[in-house]
């Protein structure tokens, strides 16, 4: 069900945080937080949206994408669902993963939206999980992962 206070603003970059059920810690586990990325490149491959920066924290994600294809609601419902559904059938539970909805901000400049990466970015190295963005596996920061950022710079 959409939230009725997000207004889907067609062609601009959305900044999206969701977090666990409880703040459960499930993305400790490099695969749980793997299973996160693989359904973050699914809806890219599938050019649901175009993926500007992400980062996978232990208990919450960030996502900057300008959807495309579906708009940021399915596009967040297709990541939660597949990943819930696939870590909860490792773990052996049953139940929700995710909190039932997220928090989205339709970012309206370049300006906001190079400050937006940036926080995404260095999210792990405020929390101390890191020293440098480039180092968190679980970032687009890492040098790993591509993105679309550069289209639009």
């Amino acid at each position: 069900m959409t939230n009725l206070l997000r207004i889907e603003s067609e062609g601009y970059p959305s900044y999206v945080t969701t977090k666990t059920k409880k703040n459960i810690a499930y993305f400790k586990n490099s695969r749980h937080a793997e299973t996160v990325i693989s359904a973050i490149y699914f809806c890219h491959k599938k050019e649901w949206m175009y993926l500007l920066s992400f980062v996978v924290m232990p208990e919450h994600s960030h996502i900057i994408i300008i959807p495309r294809d579906k708009d940021s609601s399915q596009i967040m419902h297709s990541i939660k669902s597949y990943t819930a559904n696939k870590i909860n059938e490792f773990l052996k539970r049953k139940g929700n993963l995710w909190q039932q909805s997220f928090w989205e901000y339709t970012i309206p400049n370049r300006k906001i939206l190079l400050q937006k990466v940036q926080y995404v970015h260095n999210n792990p190295v405020r929390k101390g999980l890191c020293n440098t963005p480039e180092e968190y596996p679980f970032s687009s920061a890492n040098p790993r992962y591509e993105t679309d950022l550069e289209l639009f710079f």
